[in-house]
């Protein structure tokens, strides 16, 4: 694509505030924001991030080859200005690397059918639930980007975030267009949202499933997080759906101010879509949906029977019959690392599941409960918390772990930059008998010592990092998958399904 092709769009979307010189005819091979990732021929976009500003690297990324720059400003030391490289200045560097990339891959989204999930909980789990059914349901494949994998049809790629930066974001879609997709399905974080990632996209379908603490350490604040939340229904069109679950307390400031039609789903009588509980087991849900009659599930937790209320009401709203996607929701298989059960010979439990927020664990922990067959047998929860993430839900994550759990052993998540024992001393913070528990800093040990001192009928949950195939320490990933800990530790495992 010409560099003038792109100037265009800024100009377009009335993001272009001056050019120097008047953009050239010259084709831009690729762009980047990484000043260290632009090549000869490339456009350059300087953005202002939380730990370094792009406008500190345009002279770098210029004697990289780039023959373009977008930046908000240029620094007065910029030797840039002095080159040929043309210089676009923008009033938001962040809204034109949405514009731009859009722009490069040829607006890919238009060919399809997007739907986007938000909220705190059950992204993940509703994205894959609405995947499945689209897989069966349609001739053409359908594509998916979150925070397990990025897929198109059946082929997985290696996600880089929940939602990929712009760039990213429509190399993926573009790609899906080519594999003639006929949807794609995505997790929307709101670190996207509040970033300008998916800016532009058609979104046809929205879902929101809850709001709980997260990431503070981002928004400073829960009503910023919610902000950049409610941000995807603020955008939607006329022609969109909303689902949203009317039982959380957030979901009508949420789509308050959309445009778009809203359908609710929940357990209320007020919900268009009324969700009823009638049984849930180790190996499933049996649930009424929209007054369809009994139907039983694979998924495990009241907290899923929203996570498929939302799937169904997402895909009547795209127009699929509704007897085919309950009959296909039957059939979704667990989503990995997410209640992910391991049962063994001995009569003992493992879950690995992802919770962790304290809404996500105390969940998990009153599921499980509720659904261990014996009196006498004891509750263990391994768990520590992520570093350099918001620190105020530690304490909360203690307490919740120290009330519902019969044995806690307490030790490293991703501990990041942070030193493991400071994070420990913070959940311990919450717990009104720390002595109680076992600390162990070293995961792999921790879970061993479940394997070892737990007994024939007993249930262990290891939470935090679900589906992760690595521990981040001093800013390394070092490979490391609960689930393979949990088949070393506890031996020779029947698969729970």
């Amino acid at each position: 694509m010409t560099l003038r092709a792109l100037q265009n769009r800024l100009d377009d979307t009335g993001l272009l505030r001056e050019q120097k010189p008047d953009a050239k005819d010259v084709e831009i091979a690729h762009l980047a924001h990484d000043s260290r990732r632009v090549e000869e021929g490339g456009l350059f976009v300087a953005i202002r991030g939380t730990e370094a500003d792009g406008h500190d690297f345009i002279d770098d990324a210029v004697a990289g080859g780039a023959e373009a720059i977008v930046c908000e400003h240029v620094p007065p030391d910029c030797g840039a200005q002095y080159t040929n490289a043309a210089i676009l200045e923008v009033h938001d560097s962040r809204k034109a690397l949405a514009e731009l990339a859009a722009a490069f891959f040829d607006d890919p989204a238009r060919s399809l059918r997007m739907i986007g999930i938000t909220g705190t909980n059950g992204k993940t789990t509703t994205t894959w639930l609405i995947h499945h059914v689209l897989q069966v349901l349609n001739d053409r494949p359908t594509g998916l980007l979150g925070t397990i994998a990025a897929r198109i049809g059946e082929k997985d790629y290696a996600p880089t975030h929940t939602t990929p930066d712009p760039v990213g974001l429509h190399w993926m879609l573009a790609r899906m267009v080519e594999q003639d997709c006929a949807a794609c399905v995505m997790e929307v974080s709101s670190h996207a949202l509040a970033q300008d990632r998916t800016r532009g996209l058609p979104f046809e379908v929205a879902v929101f499933t809850n709001l709980t603490q997260d990431h503070l350490d981002y928004h400073d604040s829960l009503e910023a997080y919610r902000h950049a939340k409610k941000q995807l229904f603020d955008d939607l069109s006329e022609n969109a759906t909303v689902l949203y679950n009317t039982d959380d307390e957030a979901s009508i400031q949420m789509v308050a101010d959309t445009a778009a039609r809203r359908r609710s789903y929940g357990q209320g009588a007020d919900a268009d879509l009324h969700l009823e509980v009638l049984d849930d087991r180790m190996d499933g849900l049996r649930l009424r949906l929209d007054n369809h009659g009994e139907y039983d599930f694979q998924l495990v937790g009241a907290f899923n029977a929203y996570n498929l209320a939302a799937a169904y009401g997402a895909c009547c709203a795209l127009g699929y019959d509704e007897a085919d996607v309950l009959a296909a929701l039957t059939e979704a298989p667990p989503v990995p690392g997410r209640f992910e059960q391991f049962r063994f010979e001995d009569g003992r439990t493992a879950i690995v599941d992802y919770a962790h927020t304290p809404d996500a664990l105390e969940n998990v922990l009153q599921t499980t409960r509720s659904l261990m067959p014996e009196e006498e047998a004891a509750l263990w929860c391994v768990f520590g918390c992520g570093g350099d993430r918001d620190r105020t839900k530690r304490r909360l994550m203690g307490a919740l772990a120290e009330r519902y759990a019969d044995r806690l052993i307490i030790t490293s998540d991703n501990p990041r930059t942070e030193e493991p024992r400071s994070i420990m001393n913070d959940i311990r913070r919450g717990m009104d008998r720390p002595a109680e528990a076992s600390w162990i800093v070293d995961r792999r040990e921790a879970i061993r010592e479940a394997a070892v001192r737990s007994e024939p009928g007993d249930v262990v949950l290891v939470a935090g990092k679900g589906h992760e195939t690595y521990q981040e320490i001093d800013g390394e990933r070092r490979p490391f998958d609960d689930r393979e800990e949990v088949r070393n530790s506890f031996g020779k495992h029947t698969p729970a399904r």
